[in-house]
């Protein structure tokens, strides 16, 4: 009877977060009508909406890593992303009284970081995972290709080069340049090239954190740190999907 209540009780929940993870996954699609809500900033820009001098904004990106993309030598910045290091440095200014950027302290978390094992998850948040990892399957093929107007494909965006050249306020032949030298992500039909925005998002924003982490930025190693193990355990959780699709084919 208790074995009978508690595959009743998984069930329901099972169902439940399918049910709240299909959802979820429908209204960020519809949402995603129009391609990304960013809207990328130059340095000087920042400066003239914050009233904080272009010096301080450049080395705000560099000793308090605040979130930004380089577009080769060209930094771009996201207003939403960077507000809370703009509101915090107008708070306390240089000082760190969290010491949240305490050398000795950023290194300590590095070197732990691997060390440390991961916190016990509830049975919900690994259903969640899994069934996430499912529904993100469909987005790793396009099935239709770009037309002449964009189209949101499985919640991802499909830009031209001119498109992508504008989003990310550069030039298209840097884009170019980017795909063919720096290996950017993308595709090509016929001739044509194309852009998967969420992909190339991602791109830039690890290619921007390994070439400070490369300099010696602590900070931005600490980032990069995480970024490697979220890319390793999507990896693993793409191959365990994979094997649970073969398995459930014999």
């Amino acid at each position: 009877m208790g074995n009978q209540l508690n595959i009743s009780s998984f069930e329901y929940l099972l169902g439940t977060i399918i049910k709240e993870e299909i959802s979820t996954s429908v209204i960020n699609l519809y949402k995603k009508q129009h391609y990304s809500s960013k809207k990328y900033l130059t340095i000087k820009e920042v400066s003239a909406m914050t009233g904080i001098g272009s010096s301080v904004v450049r080395q705000l990106t560099l000793s308090r890593a605040m979130p930004h993309r380089k577009i080769k030598s060209r930094i771009v910045l996201d207003e939403e992303e960077i507000k809370e290091t703009i509101d915090n440095y107008r708070t306390v200014g240089w000082t760190d009284p969290d010491k949240t950027w305490d050398v000795k302290t950023v290194q300590s978390e590095i070197d732990k970081f691997h060390k440390s094992k991961e916190e016990p998850k509830m049975i919900d948040e690994i259903l969640r995972k899994i069934i996430r990892e499912e529904l993100a399957c469909f987005s790793n093929e396009i099935k239709n290709y770009a037309k002449k107007d964009k189209e949101s494909y499985y919640g991802r965006t499909v830009l031209t080069i001119k498109e992508a050249a504008d989003h990310f306020r550069t030039s298209p032949s840097t884009i170019y340049s980017l795909i063919k030298e720096d290996g950017m992500p993308h595709f090509k039909i016929y001739s044509r090239h194309y852009i998967v925005l969420e992909e190339a998002e991602a791109y830039l924003w690890r290619e921007t954190a390994k070439s400070y982490a490369d300099e010696g930025n602590i900070y931005w190693q600490r980032i990069l740190q995480r970024l490697d193990w979220e890319e390793k355990e999507r990896n693993a959780a793409y191959e365990k999907a994979l094997k649970r699709l073969e398995e459930s084919t014999y």
